[in-house]
Formats: C-alpha cells, sequence, structure tokens
C-alpha cells in the first residue's frame, strides 16, 4: 500500500513539474476613443466625431505559449488576431487588411503575427510563420509614447508594395497589406555586449499578391538608458499583371537612437523608403523626433515632431513632379494610468503642408487631393490583458 502510494504521488509529482515546464498566455489590447477630425477639405464638410478602436494602441487578441526542452532551449508559439468584435466603433476587425482572401498565414482572417519557434540561450532563435516586416516594427521605433497616431499611422514611413504604389498616390491600403509578411523564416542571433542581430527572409508567392520574396536585416543594441536600431530590407513584389511596374523591386532603411534621461525619455529616427526600382525619383523619406516627460507616477505627456518628404521627381505624395512634396506633423498628448493594464488618454495631432504635397494623417482624406492640412483630436481609454 506504501509502495503504491509513493507511486501516485512520485506520478503527480512528475505530471506537475511537467505542466510547469510549458505556459500559455491569453493577451490583448482593447482601445475606444472618442475622435473629432478635420480632413482639411474645404469644398465638402471635412469634419467627422465618431468612436473608433486602436486609436492610441490597435486592438488585438493574441496567445503565447512556452515550452522548456531543456539545456537552455524552448519552444514557443504566437497566434494573434484583431478580432471583428474589438472595434466598439463598427464590429469591424481593426487593423484587417483590405484584401485579405489572397493574403496566407492568417488567423482568422486578419493580418496579425501568427508564428511557432525554437529557441537556445547559446545559439540564438528561429521563428517560421507570418510576422511584421523589419521595416514595419521600425516605424514605430521614433514613437517613444508608443503611439498608432504618431507611430505606425504614419504610414508614409513604410511603403513596400512597388507595384501597387507605382501606378496610384493612395498608398494606406498597400501599407495595411504589407505590414506582415507570410512564408517568412526570421533568425536572431544571442544578444552580446546589448546587441543582436536578427535576419528576415520569405519566399516569393505570386497567389500571395506580392508578399514574399523578401529579405531584411534589422540591428538592435542596449547599453543602459541608451536604445538603438537600425535595418534594411529589399522587396521582390509581384506587382500589377500585365504592367510595366509588374515584378518590380522595393527597397527601405532606417536608423534611429534614443535615450532615457529621466526626466525625459527620447526617440530620433530616420527612414528612407523607394518604393519601385522602375520608377525614378519616388523615394520618401520620414524623419522622426519624441519625447515623453512623467509629470507625476501616473501622469505622463508628450510631443512628437516629424518632417515627411519625397523627392523632386516623385508622384506618390506629390501633385507636381517640379516641385519636391514635404509635410509637417505634430503631436502632443498626455496619458493619465488608472492602473498598470488601463489608462486614459487625449491627443492631438496635425499636418501641414504647402499646395504640393498629398500626405494625410491616418484616417483624415485622401491623398487625391493636394495642400490639405488636416488635424485629429482623440480622447479614449486602452485595457492591456
Amino acid at each position: 500500500m506504501k509502495k503504491s502510494l509513493f507511486a501516485i504521488a512520485a506520478v503527480t509529482a512528475f505530471a506537475g513539474a511537467a505542466q510547469a515546464q510549458s505556459s500559455v498566455t491569453v493577451y490583448g489590447t482593447l482601445d475606444a476613443a472618442v475622435r473629432v477630425t478635420d480632413s482639411g477639405r474645404t469644398d465638402i464638410n471635412g469634419k467627422t466625431t465618431n468612436l473608433a478602436g486602436g486609436t492610441f494602441a490597435t486592438d488585438r487578441l493574441g496567445f503565447k505559449g512556452v515550452e522548456d526542452l531543456g539545456g537552455g532551449r524552448t519552444a514557443f508559439f504566437q497566434l494573434e488576431t484583431a478580432l471583428v468584435f474589438l472595434d466598439p466603433n463598427t464590429g469591424a476587425a481593426t487593423g484587417q487588411a483590405t484584401s485579405v482572401a489572397a493574403q496566407p498565414g492568417n488567423f482568422l482572417g486578419n493580418r496579425r503575427p501568427s508564428f511557432v519557434g525554437l529557441s537556445d540561450k547559446a545559439l540564438g532563435k528561429v521563428e517560421l510563420g507570418s510576422m511584421y516586416s523589419p521595416g514595419f516594427r521600425f516605424t514605430g521605433f521614433g514613437a517613444v509614447m508608443g503611439s498608432n497616431v504618431f507611430g505606425t499611422n504614419l504610414s508614409q514611413g513604410m511603403i513596400t508594395n512597388s507595384g501597387t504604389d507605382a501606378t496610384t498616390s493612395a498608398t494606406t491600403n498597400t501599407t495595411a497589406d504589407y505590414k506582415i509578411v507570410s512564408n517568412a523564416v526570421a533568425y536572431t542571433t544571442p544578444t552580446i555586449a546589448g546587441a543582436n542581430l536578427e535576419l528576415f527572409a520569405s519566399s516569393k508567392e505570386t497567389a500571395a499578391s506580392g508578399y514574399g520574396g523578401m529579405t531584411g536585416a534589422m540591428l538592435n543594441y542596449t547599453l543602459g538608458k541608451l536604445t538603438a536600431q537600425a535595418y534594411i530590407q529589399k522587396i521582390q513584389a509581384t506587382g500589377l499583371v500585365n504592367t510595366a511596374n509588374s515584378d518590380t523591386k522595393a527597397s527601405s532603411a532606417g536608423l534611429g537612437v534614443g535615450y532615457d534621461f529621466g526626466v525625459v525619455n527620447t526617440r530620433l529616427s530616420y527612414q528612407t523608403n523607394d518604393p519601385s526600382d522602375k520608377i525614378a525619383q519616388n523615394t520618401v523619406t520620414v524623419t522622426k523626433l519624441s519625447v515623453m516627460a512623467p509629470v507625476t507616477k501616473v501622469v505622463s505627456l508628450y510631443a512628437g515632431y516629424a518632417l515627411l518628404k519625397e523627392q523632386t521627381g516623385g508622384t506618390l505624395y506629390s501633385a507636381s513632379t517640379s516641385v519636391a512634396g514635404d509635410a509637417k506633423v505634430m503631436n502632443v498628448g498626455a496619458t493619465y494610468a488608472l492602473s498598470k493594464r488601463s489608462s486614459l488618454y487625449a491627443d492631438y495631432s496635425s499636418l501641414s503642408q504647402d499646395n504640393n504635397g498629398r500626405f494625410i494623417l491616418s484616417g483624415s482624406g485622401t491623398t487625391t487631393v493636394s495642400g490639405l492640412k488636416p488635424s485629429q483630436i482623440a480622447i479614449g481609454m486602452r485595457h492591456a490583458f
């Protein structure tokens, strides 16, 4: 009898230890704001007021799992989606791409990271699946406050689909579609002296509307309160069928640095994007400077300033090829932490440009009209779980 009880206790202890070696975490973000947007248009009523989801932080639901394999090795996975009920305004999936039908690697039909991987303390880690491109991840580096408004929503900083962008000035859809790359493999080296290198590649899949055929690298560095990031990537896009721009190449690169002084945290980044190697003078650059200052334990103020510029001769964001298109973006705001997971925020952003520019703010209008000076005010709440 004692032996039986001992055996049962041993099996139970072993099962408990095995269970402790693996874990699955459910996480997500809900963000809702009352948003007042002025497109800057005077020929029509350019002002709208609505309840918008994902204004400061993108709504999402995800699952992360880690299993300890022993010997410093782990297996892990991540599945993330923007489920349709996460937008409190329309019920639509926030962050969903326009043409998800042709895009593989989706979790419940939405473009979010979904991958599996192996990690070794001595050798680094390998990930396989659908992941953010290095260039898209860098668009948020210049926003120390971590907001979509000044970070990834400045879509002019990440033009990747050369085929479509070369034939139309509206790049918002292609930016949304091509921030996630399917059929991808990523390798990250171990961190040595505060630095690690990420290598990224994906296969060319013509059925994926241009996703694939991407190679890239990103260098991350942290030393105390100093942080830096640099990347480069090239894309072989399928482009549009039976056009002169079919099967074009796009390239993008960026460099950023930040330092936390305690009283203020700062970020500075520079990004350059060439959406097509078959169309000259379409390079777009984005320079961002942002600061964030904790006023109290629960209140923080932030500000950002960005310069958007397309070289002379470009046609993506310029009404005339004889003048360089450029714009200036200003962003200010405040956050109030209700707890570690919940916070209130108020955000204001505006864009100014001359009559030649066709740059826009997220959700503020269309690039077919030049000289607009859009602005946006948002007051909302976000909760992370």
